[in-house]
């Protein structure tokens, strides 16, 4: 028997076109990369500024979104992201075939989706509350994040077979038409949002009151920190972690697709296991144990160099990894989500991105150039290490004793 929101077609709507896109996302998260290092001869520089310009939207527009989000119908916005992205995506296959594409459409393209993904985002992120209710939020973003973690699991293997056989841009192609089966799902839903909060048009004024509900909270503000180191040095390892797979350790590209998909695998069982583990053991030391899964993940990418074990030991990284990323995907959205007015989500949620993963082409471009100087293993370990500073932050108060979802009133209105 179904139960919760699986009985919930409105909310079914989002899930089953996100979960579409969730997987193109995830074939094009191996594929684009790989175009810039098969096709593209790319250096270990130009990944950097590739992982740099998909990243910068956060940093550029995330706050003035937030205002935007605010003040405009959020599936309306969600509906016109999801058709954006997939005319962006869309011209990669269509510059190949005619033997044009080159790396600097490949920087255009990362923007712009990156620019969208912005919207998309923070416009999704302040409307689940209004579609599923805040008792449900837990339970939706576990599920939303069950079905990206099963797409991570299935959708690089998938588009590491793909790559071999039809060469790395035509995988893109399932993710331009994925973005359209999202649009579609958005669009039949029917449940109408809640009446948009007049208020004085000052731009400034609201991103200063959307921050400060944010920063004056003692738990937010600790997520905050936390996670905005996080994504600093996973955007450093990112930005090379498939050049060292391909170039120093040389994996093919179907292996590569095997490693990130155990590594969805880990991601799956987090999202599906986070609401229970936050039942159990509580909302707080379900992040405590993400942190410390990351903090594994992270070191153990670099340490070994010989190819056969350095699989297996890339492999469970991933694994464990992305299982402790999925637990705080799922409970910190939740604890925003339940701390955050509804007429201030969407600015909580642009202030959020911008502090956290507006780190993002700085971690990037750092990645980039230790690997261009030490190497790529010495990048990688470097990063891994220096993560060891996110663990003080996230085992203080009130964290660690954090055990369910604070009422609303807890939070600066």
């Amino acid at each position: 028997m179904l139960r919760g929101l699986a009985r919930d077609p409105e909310f079914l709507k989002l899930w089953a076109g996100e979960a579409i896109s969730d997987f193109g996302d995830q074939m094009t998260l191996l594929a684009l990369p790989l175009t810039a290092v098969l096709v593209l001869q790319a250096s270990a520089f130009e990944m950097g500024v590739l992982a740099a310009v998909a990243t910068l939207p956060t940093a550029l527009f995330s706050l003035p979104v937030g205002v935007w989000v605010d003040r405009l119908p959020r599936r309306r916005t969600l509906i016109i992201a999801d058709a954006g992205h997939a005319i962006a995506l869309a011209t990669v296959p269509v510059a190949f075939v005619l033997g044009i594409l080159g790396m600097l459409q490949l920087f255009v393209v990362a923007f712009i989706t990156g620019t969208l993904s912005v919207f998309f985002i923070i416009a999704y992120q302040a409307y689940l509350p209004a579609l599923v209710g805040r008792q449900h939020l837990v339970e939706a973003n576990g599920k939303m994040n069950a079905t990206a973690s099963l797409a991570q699991l299935a959708g690089p293997s998938v588009a590491g077979v793909l790559v071999q056989i039809f060469t790395a841009p035509m995988p893109v192609v399932l993710d331009a038409v994925s973005f359209i089966a999202s649009l579609v799902g958005i669009s039949l839903i029917r449940r109408p949002e809640p009446p948009l909060v007049p208020r004085r048009r000052d731009m400034r004024a609201e991103i200063r009151e959307g921050m400060a509900a944010l920063l004056r909270h003692p738990v937010l503000r600790r997520v905050v920190l936390g996670a905005a180191i996080t994504v600093l040095l996973f955007s450093a390892q990112l930005a090379i972690f498939l050049l060292y797979l391909a170039r120093d350790l040389g994996f093919e590209p179907s292996l590569i697709g095997l490693i990130l998909a155990i590594g969805g695998a880990g991601a799956l069982a987090g999202a599906v296991l986070a609401p229970t583990l936050a039942r159990r053991i509580g909302i707080g030391p379900s992040l405590i144990l993400g942190t410390v899964l990351a903090l594994i993940c992270f070191v153990g990418r670099g340490l070994v160099t010989e190819p056969g074990a350095a699989a297996a030991t890339i492999a469970g990284a991933q694994l464990l990894g992305l299982f402790g990323a999925s637990l705080f995907n799922v409970n910190g959205p939740s604890l925003r989500q339940a701390l955050t007015p509804q007429h201030l989500l969407g600015r909580v949620n642009a202030s959020y991105r911008f502090l956290v993963w507006g780190t993002g082409p700085a971690g990037a471009l750092l990645g980039g150039a230790l690997g261009q100087v030490f190497g790529l293993r010495a990048a990688l370990l470097i990063t891994g290490i220096a993560y060891v500073a996110v663990l003080p932050i996230i085992l203080g108060a009130p964290l660690r004793s954090l055990r369910v979802l604070p009422n609303l009133e807890a939070a600066p209105a």
